[in-house]
């Protein structure tokens, strides 16, 4: 191919005298700012270029010394054409890492390595064609996000500890990859040398861990799927310890920890827990997706938790924490977000995993985190769960929006569509081999839930997921002959990107000593709408959305006092056929009049002081008739001929 040709001969020339060591490319159109190819890569799509291989293999072999910050060693990647003639292999790796050199066909080739790029010349590989390249390299890593590469002390001897965090793009800052939301890794083999006295905490399970001459090497390895921000380790003096999720079929699960050895003790009594977690994920969800290797803990000096897979990276060891970072493993893991726009599939998930946690095995806990839960969302009307900067890794993880916000639209979501549907859904989008051991988008979850519950979600994901802010509500009742109630709902919106939130809102009555209490859900699907309801008793007090299934806020809710019967408005003729008149009590105002169906669709408003109305463009019917005056607000029921 043209585009082929063309590098090729470019790096040959190139090559010429450099031999095998990283080439410099002294004209300085070549040397862009760090941060502008930072940005360039942020979505990790794949195109041109890098879509014309799939990494289906890589051997990570490295040596490691946690009292010092640097990093050297070879990583072999085998990988499959997609494309034919293909000549050039492209791969990221940070420009602050020096390349000693590249063996292909047991040769060194030529290389450029610039912009954080690594180009590679190829022989030329027909489609289907698995080739290799071992990169060998050295340096001294940056860090960017939450810290890709760092080194820190723990204990009171102040002992080393190294570990990586590459989520979301700082992968190609400590080792040779393809950053990528588009070619898992199919499988790989880590092989750690440190010092004797440290072990290597990684992905997949140990399968060997020898000494000699003072050095450990320790070799895992990783039979699933898994994206590039995934891989990582953490090394330092670990003591070790399993617990075991022992299934109905006479398998078992084992979750390894690696953990302080002057927090071992304390930490034992902390993680049993992960077993009950993991049982119920189990149940919601389907079985633990890396069952066939482990799931573990590895203790590091941050103060969150990352989902490296098989192998959460831990700051603590709370039950939140825990259930979140386990949560994971199924969705950010096994099912990993096809955007960072989407990072709700993974942290939204998480999050409300965990709420579920709390739910079944906390259940004390569950009403505090839906009342706080609320609480943090409304605190602000800005920002939808879509990511709509993915440059800024503090707009992708934004507590509020990605991880509390999105966790609420499930909840939201489980409300719509009923308990059953939505674990169907959940089960059906776990299950769905298009994103098992791959990746997901948005609207793929979306067709799930839509099958699960037969109906569409469009406009619930157009309010709750690309729209900001959230609905506030105004109820205004009135007790009616024989305990009925009649409710008039209002809405305004927080924010103007939605004019409006179709929700089943629930609302709950109770009598005056709260002895009785009857619960309503009100379809809401337009603005002042008109409910009339029989709880059966009479009422002392509304609540709206009492168990907090949705984000919203409450304004008001007001009690219409009864007129007397000197203070009814009296209408005439009614039925009527055209023209309505009405007859004001005395020393009263008219100031408005509005005309509902029965259902409580708004179909038209007089404003003004005139009381005679013209219905004669109405449909024959039984409608409800509101009449706003100085004083009262009346309401009765109008018949057209």
């Amino acid at each position: 191919m043209i585009r082929s040709i063309g590098v090729t001969l470019f790096l040959i020339v190139l090559f010429i005298g450099a031999k095998s060591q990283d080439i410099f490319l002294g004209d300085t159109t070549f040397v862009v700012d760090e941060k502008k190819a930072f940005l360039n890569t942020r979505s990790f799509v794949e195109s041109g270029a890098y879509n014309e291989t799939d990494f289906v293999y890589q051997r990570m072999e490295w040596e490691i010394d946690p009292a010092v910050r640097y990093i050297s060693g070879k990583v072999t990647s085998h990988f499959k054409s997609k494309v034919t003639e293909l000549d050039t292999l492209y791969m990221d790796l940070h420009q602050n890492l020096q390349v000693d050199s590249i063996v292909y066909h047991n040769s060194s080739i030529a290389f450029i390595h610039s912009v954080n790029k690594l180009i590679i010349l190829l022989s030329e590989m027909n489609s289907g064609t698995i080739d290799s390249v071992s990169i060998y390299y050295r340096g001294v890593p940056p860090s960017s996000g939450f810290g890709s590469f760092e080194a820190n002390t723990h204990g009171p001897g102040n002992t080393p500890v190294l570990w990586t965090l590459s989520e979301p793009y700082g992968a190609m800052e400590w080792w040779p990859c393809k950053q990528s939301l588009a070619d898992k890794i199919d499988s790989m083999d880590i092989i750690v040398s440190t010092p004797e006295i440290y072990r290597t905490a990684s992905n997949g399970v140990v399968i060997s861990d020898e000494v000699e001459n003072g050095r450990r090497v320790m070799h895992w390895k990783h039979r699933y799927p898994i994206a590039t921000y995934l891989v990582a380790i953490a090394v330092t003096n670990y003591a070790t310890y399993s617990d075991t999720l022992y299934l109905n079929d006479g398998r078992s699960i084992d979750i390894l920890n690696y953990v302080y050895p002057e927090q071992l003790e304390d930490t034992k009594t902390k993680t049993g827990i992960s077993t009950e977690i993991m049982q119920l994920y189990n149940e919601l969800i389907g079985e633990y997706p890396f069952a066939n290797e482990k799931y573990g803990h590895a203790q590091f000096g941050w103060g969150g938790g990352m989902e490296h897979q098989t192998m959460s990276f831990m700051g603590a060891f709370t039950f939140r924490l825990i259930a979140h970072e386990m949560a994971h493993q199924w969705f950010g893991d096994y099912i990993t977000l096809g955007t960072w726009q989407d990072i709700w599939l993974n942290e939204g998930f998480a999050t409300y995993l965990n709420a579920l946690a709390i739910e079944r095995l906390r259940p004390e806990e569950w009403p505090s985190w839906k009342k706080s839960t609320v609480e943090q969302i409304t605190n602000s009307t800005a920002g939808s769960v879509f990511v709509d900067d993915t440059a800024s890794v503090s707009r992708i993880f934004n507590y509020r929006l990605s991880y509390l916000k999105g966790s609420y639209l499930l909840h939201m979501l489980r409300w719509v569509i009923g308990d059953d549907a939505f674990y169907a859904g959940l089960q059906n989008y776990f299950n769905d081999p298009e994103v098992a051991n791959g990746f997901a988008t948005n609207d793929q979850l979306v067709a799930h839930m839509e099958q699960a519950g037969d109906t569409t979600l469009q406009a619930f994901f157009e309010d709750w997921y690309y729209g900001e802010g959230y609905p506030i509500y105004t109820l205004t009742y009135w007790l009616k002959e024989n305990n009925k109630v009649e409710i008039q709902m209002s809405q305004t919106t927080s924010h103007t990107s939605v004019e409006f939130f179709e929700m089943p809102v629930p609302v709950r009555f109770y009598n005056s000593d709260r002895t009785k209490s009857a619960d309503f859900t009100l379809n809401n699907t337009s603005n002042n709408q008109v409910f009339t309801l029989d709880p059966g008793f009479e009422v002392a007090k509304i609540e709206l959305d009492p168990d907090y299934w949705l984000i919203s806020r409450l304004s008001q809710i007001v009690k219409v006092p009864e007129v007397s019967q000197k203070q009814r408005l009296n209408i005439y003729p009614n039925p009527s056929i055209g023209l309505l008149n009405l007859s004001m009590p005395d020393n009263d105002q008219l100031i408005k009049s509005s005309i509902y169906s029965m259902d409580g669709e708004l179909l038209k408003v007089f404003n003004g002081s005139n009381n005679m109305l013209n219905i004669s463009n109405l449909s024959s019917g039984t409608y409800l008739l509101k009449v706003e005056t100085r004083k009262n607000i009346f309401r009765e029921k109008l018949i057209k001929y």
